[in-house]
């Protein structure tokens, strides 16, 4: 197995550099059908920071792109479950990287979790700190 940093993922879903972008999908489909590719789950939000970022890439196409990233075969999303529920929360004005926040804490136990974000306070998530 190898790990993947977020820029050649990036490559792969973006298709966006002549040279690199083959090379980045050639190479994760053949590491993929050998030893398997693992993404560290900080690649993970990364990536989806970066898709959102690149024109054309609404929130709906970058879930479904983590969707399918976390569904192919010989790829390992560290902190799969994790994830996932992450990312099928993710369909609001509340993204992945707080989703996944709020799920790390409650899986660490924690009785709350406190946040200055009033959007995030809303979801139920959260508890909003007021200045």
């Amino acid at each position: 197995m190898i790990g993947v940093d977020t820029n050649v993922l990036a490559r792969v879903f973006l298709g966006d550099d002549p040279k690199q972008s083959p090379l980045a999908h050639k190479t994760i489909v053949q590491a993929a059908r050998s030893g398997g590719v693992f993404v560290p789950l900080l690649v993970f939000v990364e990536l989806a920071w970066v898709l959102g970022a690149a024109p054309g890439w609404e929130a709906s196409r970058v879930n479904r792109a983590l969707e399918a990233l976390l569904n192919m075969e010989g790829i390992e999303v560290e902190g799969t479950a994790l994830a996932r529920g992450a990312l099928s929360l993710s369909t609001g004005s509340v993204g992945l990287a707080d989703n996944l926040i709020a799920l790390g804490a409650k899986t660490c136990g924690c009785s709350g979790l406190l946040t200055f974000d009033a959007r995030f306070a809303k979801t139920g998530r959260a508890e909003l700190l007021k200045a």
